[in-house]
Formats: C-alpha cells, sequence, structure tokens
C-alpha cells in the first residue's frame, strides 16, 4: 500500500537531517572533535523541534513519521552522546567504564519506546519522563561548558569524574521516571497574546543558540530540576489530607 506523499516527506526531510547530524555526531566524537560533535547535537534538536511542528501545521502526521522519529532520537540523543561522554572522559577510567554511557544509551531506548506506546496523536502538553532531547543537550552541553570561566567558578571544587557519572546516571533514571516535565509551548498566532509569547520563546532560543557554550548547560540543569522539584511538590500535595472529606 502506498503512503501519500504529504504523509512523511515535508517533516521526514527535517528527521533525516536529524539522523545526518547524530551520525556524523559520532564519527566527530570519534576523531576527537568533541566541540563540532555537541554542536552538532544542537543542531539535531532544533530540526528534531522543528519535524514534529511541520508535521503538525501541515496535517502530514503518521505513524511511519513516529517511528522515524524515534530512530532518529536514539542515533541522535542516545548513541553520539553516549559515544560522546566516552570519548570526553569514560575511556580512561577503565575497561568497563564504558557500561556507563550504553546506560544512558539503554534508558534513552526505553524512554522512546515507552513515548511510542502512549502517543494518541495530539500534541502533548507534559511528557512523561525527560524527554531524550534535553537528557542529551544536558549531557553534551557539559563539555563546553567545562571550557568556560563560569564552569571553574562554580565547580573549582567539585570531583570532575564522580560528578559526571552522576550526572549520566541521574539523566538515565530521568528518562525512565514518571517524573513529568512541560512539552516546548504550543501558539496561537490569532491573538495578540500568542504572537508576544511566541516572539519570547524565539529569542530565548536564539539566545541559548548563540551563547550555548555558556548558557545551555545551566538552561537544561533549572528545566531538569523544575519537573523534579514540582514533581516531589505535587506528590506531597496529593498526599495531604482532604479538608472537605
Amino acid at each position: 500500500m502506498r503512503m501519500p506523499r504529504k504523509s512523511f516527506l515535508l517533516p521526514s526531510a527535517f528527521t533525516s537531517g536529524s539522523i545526518f547530524c547524530g551520525f556524523y555526531s559520532a564519527v566527530s566524537a570519534m576523531r576527537e572533535d568533541l566541540e563540532l560533535a555537541c554542536w552538532l547535537i544542537v543542531v539535531a534538536g532544533i530540526l528534531d523541534y522543528f519535524d514534529g511542528k511541520v508535521a503538525l501545521f501541515s496535517g502530514s502526521e503518521s505513524r511511519f513519521g513516529v517511528e522515524l522519529d524515534s530512530l532518529a532520537d536514539i542515533i541522535s540523543f542516545g548513541i553520539a552522546p553516549g559515544i560522546i561522554m566516552y570519548q570526553f572522559f569514560l575511556r580512561d577510567r577503565g575497561e568497563w567504564s564504558w557500561l556507563v554511557s550504553f546506560l544512558f544509551v539503554l534508558c534513552g531506548a526505553l524512554r522512546l519506546a515507552r513515548f511510542n506506546v502512549e502517543t494518541k496523536g495530539a500534541e502533548k502538553t507534559n511528557f512523561k519522563g525527560l524527554p531524550t532531547p534535553m537528557a542529551a543537550g544536558a549531557l553534551i552541553s557539559f563539555v563546553p561548558f567545562s571550557r568556560s570561566p563560569l564552569f571553574h567558578i562554580i565547580f573549582y571544587d567539585v570531583n570532575y569524574s564522580r560528578f559526571l557519572v552522576s550526572l549520566i546516571l541521574i539523566l538515565a533514571g530521568l528518562m525512565v521516571s514518571n517524573v513529568e516535565y512541560p512539552a516546548a509551548p504550543g501558539f496561537n498566532f490569532h491573538s495578540f497574546k500568542g504572537i508576544l509569547g511566541f516572539v519570547i520563546f524565539v529569542a530565548i532560543m536564539i539566545t541559548l543558540i548563540y551563547q550555548w557554550k555558556l548558557l545551555m548547560f545551566p538552561a537544561a540543569f533549572i528545566y531538569i530540576f523544575y519537573g523534579f522539584s514540582r514533581s516531589i511538590i505535587l506528590g506531597a500535595v496529593s498526599r495531604l489530607p482532604d479538608k472537605n472529606g
């Protein structure tokens, strides 16, 4: 059975670009060009955001697109970041250190599989578990951030290796957790408030991308901490006794 062209060609072009970025990021990491490898993951994240929006706005969402997107995500936000972190510091930490990167990749795959099962076609406002692009962004953005003056101010007395191993394990655990994280906001272009919100969102994204070496890791950390702390607070509130009972 032939699928209509519009059902996959346009958004799949963005997804294919994400696959290319993920694959070339892994190649760049193996060549020890870690800065390029990390930047390619950022580009893959931008393409991943737009492939979903293009599919939604063009009415070309399909099961094919969902499956292709998941395959792209495991390459760009699972395998490639795992290789980057192995090349960055794990390869000098023992014969079995690669297992730490593998755990990140495995949890990313489990996260994507669960997302596919739970996807109903409607645009989501919250995700169960840390989204793989954000987990990958938090991980790889540490590489350029570690070379900034701000890093040496904040982490001057932190055990470097233990922190990174802990970061990888925490991100892996959050991907397969039930902690809810907010999705990227949707915008209503038929109102001034919606247009203003879109302009502000784009300005923030451009700033983060332009200053990605300095701002992306702190921004990702804030997002991760926000979702985690919100889940704890909401969980505690839901356990309070009902005064009307």
